[in-house]
């Protein structure tokens, strides 16, 4: 079974806030019933009937829903990678996913808590991320009928871990800041980030001049700010991080070009000749391309398709969907794949990078130097 909503699919092209150094936005909020054990004491029969509460809730909202176990496991990598769900999670046959089917938002159930609204966007837009999970949260606490939500009034709603009490929110944007590592300006410029709250963390471990620099910057989740307030605050560090990689970006090129034409001239001849590419090498050379993308270095292909890359090919080709590895080509390319039975996952990892950044060249300004 696949079923598909804005948050499973490729990012469309177009205008998105500060795309260029601000991947995705992410906010969620959690929920528990109120007179409910939460999720870690729940026995088999409670777990199940919280499930079953909480996915009609979901359906009369318009969500796709279905058990983890009824899932193609295709489908289910893919969201896995996409990052809407833990592996772990999808592991567990009786769990369920919900998709929204005409909005960004997805849920989660008996996770950390009862309930866990999701909701993520590409490019710097936590407000209305915000916005799609406040109105799927009050949408369903409508559906739920006599069921209502654990509230106190002076702790906020409660939750699981009692250190995160309040309004059950959590933030994060995901930024792309390879000049600012080629540079050597990463930590000082992620130390004031942390030194002013937020916590950082890298999405890739190849954290190198090889321009894999990914890091997410995320609200802590002890804090007592009104929702909009934290958001706001996150949105101008984010802004911030990113003119500091864009200024890195314009002082690579003007005092030393070799670096960024090197990285951004090694990943389009791996994307455009290599024969086996590694899931962790996927990182390096997407990076590089979308690098080259943001200086002007390159042209051909839009940084939406690239930056889906990281997502689309990250995923295990052979992972108990050989059928499907052909299907997972053609989504990335657009065009038809003959497999043979012995090509190993990293060859089709590599011909799908290869057709996708088959369009890609210098710019006439950068072509001969």
């Amino acid at each position: 079974m696949t079923f598909s909503g804005p948050a499973t699919r490729p990012v469309e092209a177009g205008p998105h806030p500060e795309y260029d150094v601000v991947v995705r936005s992410f906010v969620s909020v959690d929920r528990n019933l109120a007179g409910r054990r939460f999720p870690h004491a729940l026995s088999h029969a409670e777990s199940s009937g919280i499930a079953t509460s909480l996915c009609a809730a979901a359906r009369a909202c318009r969500f796709e829903v279905a058990r983890t176990g009824e899932l193609d496991a295709c489908w289910r990598s893919n969201i896995a990678e996409r990052e809407l769900y833990s592996r772990p999670y999808l592991l567990d046959e009786e769990n369920h996913v919900a998709i929204g089917s005409h909005s960004s938002v997805w849920l989660a159930f008996n996770d950390v808590n009862h309930l866990s609204v999701r909701a993520t966007l590409p490019g710097l837009d936590v407000g209305h991320a915000w916005d799609e999970v406040s109105d799927t949260d009050e949408l369903l606490s409508d559906a739920l009928g006599d069921e209502i939500w654990a509230f106190d009034a002076e702790l906020g709603y409660i939750m699981s871990d009692a250190g995160f009490c309040g309004s059950g929110l959590a933030g994060h944007v995901v930024m792309h800041t390879p000049a600012l590592v080629i540079s050597g300006l990463a930590e000082t410029a992620f130390k004031r980030a942390l030194e002013a709250g937020f916590v950082v963390s890298g999405a890739y471990s190849g954290i190198a001049p090889s321009g894999g620099a990914l890091f997410e910057l995320a609200l802590p989740r002890t804090y007592h700010d009104p929702e909009r307030a934290a958001l706001g605050r996150l949105e101008a560090a984010a802004r911030a991080l990113a003119d500091y990689e864009r200024r890195a970006r314009t002082q690579l090129l003007q005092r030393n070009p070799w670096d960024i034409l090197d990285v951004v001239g090694r990943a389009t001849g791996c994307a455009q000749g290599a024969r086996l590419v590694s899931r962790d090498e996927t990182a390096d050379i997407v990076s590089g391309l979308r690098l080259g993308l943001a200086c002007g270095l390159l042209e051909g292909i839009s940084m939406a398709t690239v930056t889906d890359l990281w997502s689309s090919l990250r995923g295990r080709f052979a992972e108990g969907c050989r059928p499907g590895t052909a299907a997972m080509v053609e989504a990335v390319t657009g065009q038809q794949h003959e497999s043979t039975t012995d090509e190993p996952e990293a060859a089709l990892r590599a011909r799908a990078l290869r057709r996708a950044s088959s369009g890609i060249r210098f710019s006439q300004r950068y072509n001969d130097v």
